[in-house]
């Protein structure tokens, strides 16, 4: 019986302490919704979540912020954070799935088609690939000059412009990247 009691008794304590362990990380407010819209460089952002008011600020969900302003948004499930890139990337070149790494330098772009002709750069490790590539449609571009990257559009794309591509196993660019 005395066993029993003090099991019960651990039981309870543990329970207590458990209740009061989570207060730390709820806590109750009250906020202000009135129908508060977002926007960005002059266009409404629409968001899953409502923005509210709460002690004299406005609270919005960031990615809808971050992504209306060009922003790649990712959650780190491990450390607990949001993490905002200034651009969106596009993985590596996945050799084992059939993708490879070209360079070259185009030397015709057809807009309407979403085709470039490239002049290959070749070295010992190079796989050669027909001049004419396709660009994807959700192909991601991007330009770097030194500490300074940003996405750019395929219209942007000019003869002359050197770049690596990464192609699919399909023949498709999936990725462009461009250093000035």
């Amino acid at each position: 019986m005395k066993k029993a009691f003090i099991f019960l008794l651990i039981g309870i304590i543990i329970l207590l302490s458990a209740t009061s362990f989570a207060g730390g990380y709820f806590k109750r407010i009250d906020v202000l919704i009135n129908g508060t819209r977002i926007e960005v460089d002059g266009k409404i952002i629409a968001t899953d979540t409502e923005p509210f008011i709460y002690n004299g600020r406005t609270f919005v969900p960031i990615r809808a912020i971050a992504e209306g302003l060009g922003c790649e948004v990712n959650w780190d499930n491990v450390a607990n954070k949001v993490i905002i890139s200034k651009y969106k990337d596009f993985p590596e070149c996945d050799y084992l799935s059939g993708e490879i790494f070209v360079y070259g330098m185009i030397t015709q772009i057809d807009h309407k088609n979403r085709t470039i002709e490239i002049e290959q750069h070749i070295d010992d490790n190079t796989i050669e690939v027909t001049p004419i590539l396709t660009v994807k449609e959700d192909a991601v571009l991007i330009l770097q000059r030194n500490d300074k990257v940003m996405n750019i559009e395929f219209e942007d794309l000019k003869c002359g412009d050197v770049l690596g591509a990464v192609v699919d196993k399909d023949g498709l660019v999936r990725g462009i990247i461009m250093s000035l």
